[in-house]
């Protein structure tokens, strides 16, 4: 299984999927940091609260149908699959920006060793 990307901005929140949810659960400061700091990227031509959700919610969906999970957690090959696209799909300076806003996300809420993992991997992959 893979998640495709329509355009840009679907690929670069397909990334912020995984940070955020990294941890098992998505918390308030994650969802303020995405809905007060990432809306507001030029990327994403400045939408409503309702659009940006809606959009959101979508690549949440895609997300977790296209990478392959067990025991509750996306596979290792699955997040590499889905960082390669990224890659693929991404100019450097938005992987660049991505790296630096998904660092931001992890410290959003406080960051565990699962979310440093993810984002280390996240690093190396997009380099």
């Amino acid at each position: 299984m893979t998640v495709k990307f329509a355009n840009d901005s679907e690929a670069f929140l397909s990334v912020l999927t995984l940070v955020a949810g990294a941890d098992q659960s998505g918390s308030l400061e994650e969802r303020d940091f995405l809905f007060n700091k990432v809306k507001g990227i030029a990327l994403f031509g400045n939408p409503s609260a309702g659009d940006f959700s809606k959009l959101l919610g979508k690549v949440t969906d895609a997300v977790y149908a296209g990478i392959p999970q067990q025991d509750g957690e996306f596979t290792a090959a699955g997040i590499d699959a889905l960082l390669a696209d990224v890659k693929k799909q991404l100019n450097p300076e938005l992987r660049k920006s991505l790296v630096r806003i998904a660092a931001e996300l992890c410290d959003a809420d406080g960051t565990g060793a699962t979310e440093v993992a993810l984002l280390d991997k996240v690093c190396r992959a997009l380099a």
